[in-house]
């Protein structure tokens, strides 16, 4: 894809997993490269949507009852996850999922206390101002007018 925010995504899954009953929650991403919208980026550092990734990744990470695994495709997402492999080839996927929800499954769910405060809040702007409000008519995180 050529355009993607995935914090923005990351965040909305995680909140859609948060509100399930079950007590074992895991999200698993599957990414063919790091973050790119050219609207936000037009309006923003070119490392903003990297730095908004990392920071929704280290909240969910540390956090977050979520279990977080990632696989890359022809991409190292290692960079940004701690549980994480790369593939090189899309036919490598299947093989790939199953054994990081195997190593997973051979772990004991990680406790993290609930009620800790909220988590994954609207993006705030990475150098302490304002968050960019979104446009409703314009994709991703652009600044409004």
């Amino acid at each position: 894809m050529k355009e993607n925010i995935d914090g923005e995504a990351l965040m909305w899954a995680h909140q859609r997993l948060i509100g399930r009953p079950e007590q074992r929650r895991i999200l698993m991403v599957i990414s063919d490269g790091a973050p790119v919208d050219d609207s936000t980026l037009s309006v923003n550092s070119g490392h903003y949507l990297e730095r908004h990734l990392r920071r929704v990744i280290g909240e969910i990470e540390t956090r977050s009852p979520v279990e977080l695994i990632a696989i890359g495709i022809g991409h190292d997402v290692t960079r940004y996850y701690r549980r994480a492999v790369t593939i090189v080839d899309v036919e490598q996927l299947g093989g790939a999922m199953t054994e990081q929800l195997a190593a997973l499954f051979e772990e004991e769910p990680r406790a993290v206390a609930r009620g800790a405060g909220p988590l994954l809040e609207p993006p705030t702007s990475l150098v302490g101002g304002p968050a960019p409000r979104a446009s409703p008519t314009r994709r991703g995180m652009v600044p409004a007018a």
